[in-house]
């Protein structure tokens, strides 16, 4: 399950885009809004954004959120780098999508493939980890 969070009004077409990406690229999506802003395709509407992305990176959630990156990062504690589901941060403009945690498990390919199809530019802040052999020979 990937759980895409919008915050704020601004937010909602470019979390809506994602969330029909997603489930055309055959993935199970749902789409977690504020109840303070107007979002017609919410799954589900909240009172708190900031506490449905901890609950829902606490059920193993992949999370795409389109909102800033420090409410994201303040709510998901992670835990252990081998168990923790990815997340991926879209700036509210839906100019950049940033893979926040566990690129090497998934973030960076749903941060490329998502910007792509929503014409935005991927930060990938993480570099190819080299196999243990080629490690070695340096």
């Amino acid at each position: 399950m990937i759980a895409i969070f919008s915050l704020a009004q601004e937010s909602v077409a470019i979390a809506e885009k994602v969330k029909n990406v997603l489930l055309s690229e055959g993935f199970d999506a749902e789409l977690i809004c504020s109840e303070k802003i107007s979002c017609n395709s919410a799954d589900e509407k909240v009172k708190s954004v900031y506490r449905a992305i901890r609950e829902s990176f606490r059920e193993h959630k992949n999370i795409v959120a389109v909102l800033p990156m420090g409410v994201v990062v303040r709510a998901i504690e992670p835990k252990k780098k081998t168990e923790d589901p990815w997340v991926v941060c879209i700036d509210e403009s839906g100019k950049y999508v940033i893979p926040v945690l566990n690129g090497h498990r998934g973030a960076n390919e749903f941060a490329k493939l998502i910007a792509e199809r929503i014409s935005a530019q991927p930060v990938i802040t993480t570099f190819k980890v080299m196999n243990e052999n080629e490690d070695r020979k340096r």
